[in-house]
């Protein structure tokens, strides 16, 4: 909802005064707290597209209201939390403004902001920078693979009725 530039320096005082500039679980902090709200929103439409009676149906069966969660409505709501994780991962994966604003050691940059320093004033190291950009490329694919007919799923759900 916000820019990033906006959030950086609230973001920044609040890492500050809980001493966790420059570690790794305060950027996983940070990319939650980006990432969480939009993904609730997203499985907030996804799971009131999932109809009533299918609960309904599983606690007449004897199921628990978790039971009838557990075993009814989450597995139909695969295709939502694939595009939530996807979603999640693709925004940790390349963000560069955070991580190189909260990590302050060079040592602890993320791959993406890591790709940055191929390129300085003076000398472009372009071969450099494309390998280690297919490389970088590879997890992102690779998550991709394993979501991938979940998220043709979950794009598809709503256009056709049968």
């Amino acid at each position: 909802m916000f820019p990033i530039a906006v959030l950086i320096v609230p973001m920044y005082y609040i890492l500050s005064n809980l001493q966790m500039l420059d570690s790794y679980t305060g950027l996983i902090l940070v990319y939650a707290t980006t990432t969480v709200p939009y993904c609730a929103w997203l499985l907030k439409g996804y799971f009131d597209t999932i109809p009533v009676e299918i609960d309904e149906a599983g606690r007449v069966d004897g199921l628990s209201p978790f039971g009838a969660f557990w075993r009814l409505i989450l597995p139909l709501a695969r295709p939502g939390l694939a595009v939530a994780a996807f979603y999640s991962f693709l925004t940790a994966w390349g963000e560069v403004a955070f991580a190189s604003t909260f990590m302050l050691s060079s040592s602890k940059y993320t791959l993406a902001v890591g790709l940055a320093s191929f390129v300085s004033e003076h000398d472009h190291q372009w071969q450099l920078m494309a390998a280690t950009s297919v490389l970088i490329a590879i997890p992102a694919a690779v998550v991709f693979y394993l979501v991938q007919r979940h998220l043709v799923t979950g794009l598809t759900a709503g256009a056709a009725k049968s």
